[in-house]
């Protein structure tokens, strides 16, 4: 299920930090936990598990911004809307509670030193129809492919965020899908693959040039600050349709939770 949220923007000239995402998504798991539903209890605390993978499975684009300005805080918002999209993996019962879990809310969004408020104006709801092993799409948030490496004697690890351009990229991205995939069947979310998934043709292409580099902080301003570093880019992907449908609503690469790995569909 894929939903076109828009916000009325009610302070014209407020600034948004360039890092939003996690505050984006505070509010999201808000707006779920206030239901009593399944979807609640399996988004806002454990996710959909499976042994020691754990995933919360939606996504969030960027905010599209019609006309801003930069400034040394973040972005001036000039235009009277603000949208974005948000899709979900779930089955038929929960889809039909997060609509109105969204309807006329009114809330925040930023940090303690810019902030703006908004009030959802409008949610419409956009078909999803895969009738393809390939599709075209282009990000509208980054996608996040990392790998974990060893940085000093004591075996200390940190992540290292791939290039889609880099040899271990597409295994890891497929590996992601794949995992994501096995966790909604086992949840019941959807139906088992009529065949095995990972024997069949797979393969991620990167199209054109532009490949854009976005790192986004996590947490800023506090204790717990993390950088996340993921790639904005046009790609064409070639796998079972089972997988398209889990990557374009569950998110593509990691973190889909947290605003990274959401596109649309290039004609």
């Amino acid at each position: 299920m894929v939903f076109k949220i828009t916000f009325k923007v009610l302070k014209q000239g407020a600034v948004l930090p360039y890092s939003y995402q996690y505050e984006l998504s505070a509010w999201i798991y808000k707006m779920i936990s206030s239901s009593n539903s399944q979807l609640a209890t399996f988004l806002h605390s454990k996710g959909y598990g499976q042994g020691f993978k754990n995933f919360k499975l939606f996504t969030f684009s960027n905010l599209y911004i019609p006309r801003f300005k930069n400034t040394p805080e973040g972005l001036k918002i000039l235009s009277p809307t603000v949208d974005f999209t948000i899709s979900f993996l779930v089955d038929e019962v929960a889809a039909s509670m997060i609509q109105p879990l969204f309807e006329q809310q009114t809330f925040t969004l930023g940090n303690k030193q810019s902030q703006v408020p908004l009030k959802v104006d409008g949610i419409l709801t956009q078909p999803l129809d895969i009738t393809s092993n390939t599709l075209r799409l282009r990000t509208t948030s980054p996608i996040v492919v990392s790998t974990f490496e060893v940085v000093n004697d004591q075996g200390k690890t940190q992540a290292k965020y791939l290039h889609p351009h880099d040899e271990r990229y597409e295994a890891l991205f497929f590996k992601n899908l794949l995992d994501k995939h096995q966790s909604a069947v086992y949840h019941q979310i959807i139906a088992p693959a009529a065949a095995p998934l990972a024997a069949q043709p797979m393969q991620l292409r990167v199209l054109g040039q532009k490949v854009r580099s976005k790192l986004v902080e996590i947490k800023a301003n506090t204790a717990a600050a993390t950088k996340v570093r993921g790639y904005l880019f046009d790609f064409e992907v070639t796998a079972p349709q089972e997988l398209l449908k889990v990557g374009y609503l569950a998110g593509f690469g990691g973190q889909s939770a947290m605003g990274f790995g959401t596109c649309k569909m290039l004609k």
